[in-house]
């Protein structure tokens, strides 16, 4: 049971390399916890997704910090901007199940190890996501983007929809769709709403999914940033899959916060949490 781990991101709202920014009191970056829970969990290899510029710094770091008798593969991340692009880059080395987590969140071991029990004894051909209350993900004041999960009666996830979301008050959320209905409409959120952190577990089919996506991804009809390529993003995928019916995503709760790096702003908070113990 392997763990895709997200690090090919360039961090522009952030300034920087933030997958190596030292979060922990002896120089942990996040994905260090993550990739520790991960070997307690069960998960028996990762795949690190890189970009080739920055592939020697991130094997240099996890030669330092992660466990030596967990194998890992580094793949470069092909040319299509966005996660979709970066999971279906693993794709060779993929054997069975796997999970798929960011390298610039922290999920917390409880959620790590759903997501594991979750691949060990879901159905066949069947997928998860673990996910957070609005309000359980974010520390700061700032804009973020969150996917806002609909979700049946039957806890599986009907669609996700990318927002700008802000925090506006002690408790209080404003939302606003990034495209379709809405887009662009700012409407108030209880901070209660289920949200992705792109903490998913799949079987090899959504890889098929991904591929089929990718051969018919059109740049020029993806809106996107100044300044930043056009992507092809993995919850785009996915909601393309549950609409059509091709696949089930189970969605389950995870009982914690998940924290991480988007502003400058965010990195003394997140040490500060890291301090008080909520990387467990």
């Amino acid at each position: 049971m392997q763990l895709v781990v997200l690090a090919a991101g360039h961090g522009r709202r952030f300034g920087g390399l933030k997958q190596l920014v030292p979060v922990g009191p002896g120089g942990e970056a996040l994905m260090d916890y993550s990739v520790r829970d991960a070997l307690a969990a069960g998960f028996d290899g990762v795949i690190l997704i890189v970009r080739e510029e920055i592939q020697s710094e991130l094997l240099d770091h996890i030669g330092r910090f992660w466990p030596h008798e967990l194998p890992v593969e580094p793949v470069i991340q092909g040319a299509i901007a966005g996660t979709a692009q970066a999971v279906e880059s693993a794709r060779p080395f993929i054997d069975g199940p796997f999970g798929v987590a960011n390298a610039d969140d922290l999920y917390g071991k409880q959620a790590i190890a759903t997501l594991a029990e979750q691949l060990r004894n879901g159905a066949q051909g069947e997928h998860v996501l673990v996910g957070y209350h609005l309000r359980d993900t974010i520390i700061t004041d700032e804009t973020v983007t969150r996917g806002l999960c609909e979700i049946g009666a039957d806890g599986y996830l009907s669609r996700i929809v990318e927002n700008k979301v802000q925090r506006v008050g002690d408790g209080a959320f404003e939302g606003a769709p990034l495209a379709g209905d809405g887009a662009g409409q700012t409407r108030p959120l209880t901070g209660e709403e289920p949200v992705s952190m792109n903490l998913w577990g799949f079987s090899e089919e959504m890889l098929d999914e991904i591929d089929g996506a990718l051969d018919t991804f059109d740049e020029e009809a993806v809106p996107h940033e100044e300044g930043k390529p056009p992507e092809l993003l993995l919850p785009d995928v996915v909601g393309v899959a549950v609409a059509t019916g091709r696949a089930r995503i189970r969605v389950v709760e995870a009982a914690s916060r998940c924290i991480g790096l988007t502003h400058p702003a965010d990195l003394p908070l997140v040490r500060q949490l890291i301090a008080e113990g909520l990387t467990t």
